[in-house]
């Protein structure tokens, strides 16, 4: 399985999804289509160049969060991180402990993994998504 992301239209997105489309919002998803790792808040804050101020960039990161064209990815740190969900395969990280490099990885898993941690987990409905991550050492710190 390829890793590589297919071309969005962050217009189109926003309109699906019910969001209205503003130049911040279009320049926050054109930002994280072009990263190919999480970016912290204030790593996008930065490229942004002002275009929202970081309550309203907040605000943004949590509503196409909602909608599940962005995603928080945990890689403990002490601020959270965030990368398009959508045009991209889904994966897991690899992130060193010493150095914080990260790297996107597939991991073979059982297909639908959500729906066997439902069938597992008594007093939930459903469960739609999930999140794994890796820690250990990159081979420039090993």
């Amino acid at each position: 399985m390829s890793m590589k992301a297919t071309a969005i239209d962050p217009a189109s997105l926003l309109r699906e999804a019910g969001l209205r489309v503003t130049p911040g919002r279009l320049e926050l998803l054109s930002i994280l289509a072009r990263e190919p790792k999480p970016l912290a808040v204030h790593q996008i804050e930065k490229k942004m160049k002002g275009a929202l101020n970081q309550v309203t960039l907040y605000r943004a990161l949590e509503a196409l969060e909602k909608a599940g064209i962005v995603s928080r990815v945990n890689l403990e740190h002490d601020h959270a991180h965030f990368e398009l969900s959508v045009g991209r395969p889904h994966h897991h990280h690899a992130v060193c402990r010493a150095c914080g490099l990260v790297e996107d990885i597939e991991v073979p898993h059982a297909a639908l993994p959500q729906k066997e941690a439902a069938k597992q987990a008594k007093a939930f409905a459903s469960i739609d998504r999930y999140s794994l991550e890796f820690f250990g050492l990159c081979r420039g710190c090993a």
